[in-house]
Parts: structure tokens; C-alpha cells; sequence
């Protein structure tokens, strides 16, 4: 009987110096086997500490117009961690204390296309890490748009998401039952991961001949729940090297990917326009921080890093990453600057010092552009154009929603050169009215100014900029929302503590009689979360949505909706003027 292996199937990509240089070698006139054996040894497959990759003599070099490939390592293990902690508690003689030599062991095997120039990996072991950074990052999901023939056939089994905007990177999503992308709707979202079903004529399509839906996993690589022979795993690369070339049936997410070859020459501007803007605010930060989130494609991985290494320096304060990142890379020149975010790595580690990620500086941000009137996101190392029917579609979907839900709650004039705190003052001693601006109790911020009548509480929520800083401005207001749902249901200690910091403030003190009153304000009422904005254009209408240009913005607002919804709390708008 065969040997048989479930295998994932990678692309290299041809978007960085070095991937562009292993293809233009591979296509050298007159280079043999060996040659590009070694162009690929040396070029993708460098390995720290040494123990690398060597080359294996295979029985047959080609099949199917494939050249095969085929490298190989193995190093020992290091002891396992929980040996020292069990050590003193363990008799000298118990049979773990004999020391073992495990071996780690690791394959990767190339398959070039000589007719078609493609290079595709299949890995075992720690391979797929080891070329993790020279991958098409979503091929197999590219794979799954062209073989799923609608984007209204259930398919889906499960889905992880990379959250553009919001305070939720990243979020995974399981379905009882098959769902259609239709019906997972995730608007501002991408597709990192996507678990779907495989119908018995698509299998076929890929060379294999079953009775029954299979199931796939599309990401990085595109890899079927089955096991498969050697000969099956040819056939079936040579299949998806036929599918890759076809139009896509549908596109999976509401933004159009830049392709690296038809589009390379708008990927430069937009990377120089991308590297001009970060250097001009190098010395404004938090301006900065509202404009990108700085995350590894493998987020979850990423998230879970107890320190960092970058340009030979340590750090452990993942909130504060970037900054430490700026100040290491800006501090020599612009020329200097650019070369280091792209040729620098930044490495997440975990307790015992083992690699979790690894990538670029550049390929670590997430970035919203402007350039000739369009708008376009970088996301870990790939560009992506918001096309006008999804901008045509935000924009109504946030226009409906601010005509339906304005409120007329604050009528003061927010004067040029004037602080946030010290607009929110204005209504101190207004009737009806407490500021609450700066009480964080538990690091959460009630709102900044609270207004109440007979029927509501309104929780207004003060921000100058209708911009990326609606990141934050959202998710405070949905942190302080559940906080204070919650605290209803359970004794008002938080409101307890916000009364008793309104208290001990010089500033605050004194505007309500006493802690039962403060608490009896939200008995029996609704209670309404208000966003109030201040343009920091020349008094743009928010009625008139389009006129402001930040889609992170939108995208935020339209999440926020989403989420008090869930919440049950009533959510409204309004918009504060400088004259």
C-alpha cells in the first residue's frame, strides 16, 4: 500500500529582492540542476545557528514538467524545561533523569514549473517556517476563489479574520453548519484563514477520484483534509498550477489586492509615499499611532510574545513596541530610516527564548494611504485599493445611520486652541449635567460629559478629528457601555468608584449632592452612548459623510454600531462646531 501524507501546498512569491532574484536566476538560460538546486539552498533556506539544510539525491528530478527539489535538516532537541523543574523532587535513579537525544527533523521540497516559472513548497517538520517570510500569504485562499464557483454556495466551516480597524485584530469564527461568504459578512475585515467544504466535482477537478465532500483549509497554503500519495501530491500541484492562472469567480473581501507584477509599478509609489509618511511623523508618534497598528501576520502568535528583539536591542512592552521601533530606526537620517525598516527584523520570543515570529519592520505595519484621490491599506507587506463600490457602500451605510441617529446634545462652541478637557468644562454647572472627564476607574472612562432627563441618561463621548483616532474613540466607548451594563446588574460598584473620584478631584467635586443621588440617576432610565465630534477640517457636515476622506474612521463607526447593537444600548451622533 502507498504512503500517504496530508500536504499543504505553498507559493513562493516574487514581491521581494530576493524572491525576485531566485526567479531571475531560475530562468537563467543554460543553468542545470544543481545550480538552481544551490540558488534555492542559498537564497531560501539560510538557517541561524547552523545544523541547515542539505541537499537529497531524489530517483527522479522531474514529473510533470516539475523539477523536484528536495532539502533536509535535523538538529537535537533541547531538553525539555519541565526535566529541571521535576529534578529535585525525582530519585537519581528514575529513568527521567537519562538524558534523551530527540532529533528535530524538517523537509522542504521545492517544485518548479519550467514551463510556467512557478515555484511551490511543500514542507514538514519546521519547514513551513523556515519559508514562512517567501510565501504568497494568501494563495490558497486566492486557490479557493477559483474553485468555489459562487460566492452564495456554503462552503464555509470556519473563518479567522484580520480585523482592519477596531480594537479586535484578529478574530476566529467557527459555523454549526455550512455558512456562504454572503452570510459571514466581514465588512472591513480580511480573510487570513478559511476552513470550507470541497464538493466531489471540484475534487476531480484537483485529480482525485472520491464519493464525498472533502474538506480544505485555504491561507498561506492551500492544503485538503486527505491524505494523498506522492503521485497524488504532483497531480495535485500541477492542477493548482492551472487554477492560479484563471479569474478569480468572486472576490472574497470588500478590498481589491494590488498584484505584484501587473500593479508593481503604483506598489512603488505607494511604498515611497508609505516610507515618506512615516518619516515625517517621527517626531509626532501618537499622530502616528492613529494612522497604523504595528502586528505580525501571525497575530495570534505575535499577540502572545513576551519580548522582542530588533537591531541587537530587547524589549518587552509589546504597547509600546513601536515607539521603541521609531526611536531605533530614526534616529540616523532618512536614507538610513528607510533601509532599516525594510532590511531590519523585528523577532517575537516567548519565555524560553524560542522564535515565535519574524518579519521585516515594514511588513509589521498596518496603514491606511491616500494617493490620486484613492484609498489604499498596507497590510503586512501587501497593498490593497478600497474600491468605490465598497467606499460607495460605507459611505451609506455610516450616512444612514448618523441621519437616523443625531442628537442635538451638546450646543457649546468648541473654540480653536482649545484643549478637549477644557471644552468639557464649559458645561460644568449646566443643569442636568455631570462632567466626568478624566474619572477612570479601572482604567475605564464613564464619558466625558453625562446628561440626564426623566426617560434617558446620555453618555456623551468628546473627540476633535473624525480620523484614525476613531480607533480608540470606539473602542472606549464600547468598553465604558459594557462596563456599566454590567455594573446595573451587579451593585454599581463601578459607579461607586466613578462618584468617588468626581469627589476627590479640586476640579470635578461638588457638582451632584451626594453618592445616592449620583446612583439614583440611572435608576429606571434608558441609558444612551453619544459619540460628539469636532472636525478638524473647516466644519465639514457629518450628515454629509463622503466629504471626510478617513475609511478607518468609517470602518470604526460602522463596527461600533454593530457592537452596541449586540450590547442593546442605544448608540447616537453628534457633531460639536468652532463657530
Amino acid at each position: 500500500m502507498a504512503e500517504k501524507w496530508q500536504v499543504a501546498v505553498y507559493r513562493i512569491h516574487s514581491s521581494s529582492e530576493t524572491t525576485k532574484n531566485v526567479y531571475q536566476k531560475l530562468q537563467e538560460r543554460g543553468i542545470t540542476y544543481e545550480q538552481k538546486q544551490q540558488v534555492l539552498l542559498r537564497n531560501l533556506l539560510k538557517v541561524e545557528g547552523g545544523n541547515g539544510y542539505r541537499t537529497q539525491k531524489l530517483l527522479e528530478k522531474e514529473l510533470q514538467n516539475f523539477e523536484i527539489f528536495l532539502f533536509y535538516r535535523k538538529y537535537p532537541k533541547a531538553p525539555a524545561p519541565w526535566k529541571q523543574f521535576l529534578k529535585s523532587k525525582v530519585h537519581e535513579g528514575a529513568t527521567i533523569h537519562i538524558e534523551s537525544r530527540n532529533m528535530n527533523e524538517s523537509f522542504i521540497m521545492f517544485l518548479y514549473h519550467s514551463l510556467d516559472k512557478q515555484l511551490y513548497v511543500i514542507t514538514g517538520g519546521y519547514g513551513a517556517f523556515t519559508i514562512l517570510n517567501f510565501t504568497q500569504y494568501d494563495f490558497g485562499i486566492e486557490i479557493l476563489t477559483k474553485i468555489v464557483k459562487d460566492k452564495g454556495e456554503r462552503v464555509l466551516k470556519s473563518a479567522y479574520e484580520f480585523g482592519v480597524i477596531g480594537a479586535i485584530i484578529g478574530s476566529a469564527k467557527h459555523f454549526r453548519k455550512e455558512f456562504n461568504f454572503y452570510e459571514n459578512q466581514n465588512f472591513g475585515n480580511i480573510y487570513r484563514e478559511i476552513s470550507a467544504s470541497i464538493d466531489k466535482n471540484i475534487l476531480i477537478e484537483l485529480g482525485l477520484s472520491v464519493n464525498e465532500t472533502k474538506q480544505c483549509i485555504a491561507k498561506s497554503s492551500f492544503k485538503l483534509k486527505q491524505s494523498i500519495t506522492f503521485d497524488e501530491m504532483i497531480n495535485i500541484v500541477a492542477k493548482l498550477n492551472n487554477i492560479i492562472k484563471k479569474e478569480a469567480n468572486f472576490s472574497i473581501n470588500e478590498i481589491k489586492k494590488l498584484d505584484t507584477k501587473k500593479d508593481e509599478n503604483l506598489i512603488t509609489k505607494l511604498t515611497k509615499l508609505l516610507k515618506d509618511e512615516i518619516w515625517n511623523y517621527r517626531n509626532d508618534i501618537e499622530t502616528l499611532k492613529e494612522k497604523l497598528d504595528f502586528v505580525h501576520k501571525d497575530i495570534e502568535k505575535f499577540l502572545s510574545a513576551k519580548k522582542f528583539k530588533c537591531c541587537r536591542n530587547e524589549y518587552e512592552d509589546i504597547l509600546t513596541l513601536f515607539e521603541f521601533v521609531m526611536e531605533i530606526v530614526s534616529s540616523s537620517g532618512k536614507r538610513n530610516f528607510e533601509q532599516k525598516i525594510v532590511n531590519s527584523y523585528i523577532k517575537s520570543l516567548d519565555n524560553e527564548d524560542n522564535e515565535l515570529t519574524t518579519d521585516t519592520i515594514l511588513n509589521h505595519l498596518v496603514y491606511e494611504l491616500e494617493y490620486e484621490g484613492k484609498s489604499y491599506f498596507y497590510i503586512n507587506g501587501l497593498y490593497y485599493e478600497i474600491v468605490n463600490t465598497f467606499i460607495n457602500n460605507l459611505n451609506e451605510s455610516c450616512s444612514e445611520f448618523i441621519n437616523n441617529n443625531y442628537i442635538n446634545g451638546l450646543d457649546k462652541i468648541w473654540e480653536d486652541g482649545k484643549r478637549e478637557g477644557e471644552y468639557n468644562l464649559l458645561y460644568k454647572g449646566d443643569d442636568s449635567t455631570i462632567i466626568l472627564d478624566t474619572m477612570t476607574p479601572e482604567n475605564i472612562e464613564p464619558c466625558d460629559v453625562l446628561k440626564y432627563n426623566e426617560e434617558y441618561v446620555y453618555l456623551y463621548h468628546v473627540k476633535k478629528g473624525f480620523n484614525g483616532s476613531m480607533r480608540d474613540l470606539t473602542n472606549q466607548v464600547y468598553i465604558a457601555a459594557n462596563r456599566i451594563v454590567e455594573d446595573l446588574k451587579s451593585g454599581k460598584n463601578y459607579l461607586k468608584q466613578v462618584y468617588e473620584k468626581m469627589e476627590s478631584s479640586d476640579i470635578y467635586k461638588g457638582q451632584i449632592e451626594s453618592e445616592e443621588k449620583f446612583l439614583s440617576i440611572f435608576e429606571d432610565k434608558k441609558l444612551c452612548f453619544v459619540i460628539a465630534i469636532k472636525d478638524n477640517g473647516e466644519d465639514r457636515d457629518l450628515k454629509q459623510v463622503e466629504q471626510f476622506k478617513s475609511n478607518i474612521a468609517k470602518f470604526a463607526l460602522k463596527e461600533l454600531i454593530n457592537n452596541m447593537k449586540a450590547l442593546g444600548v442605544e448608540f447616537r451622533i453628534t457633531q460639536v462646531y468652532k463657530s
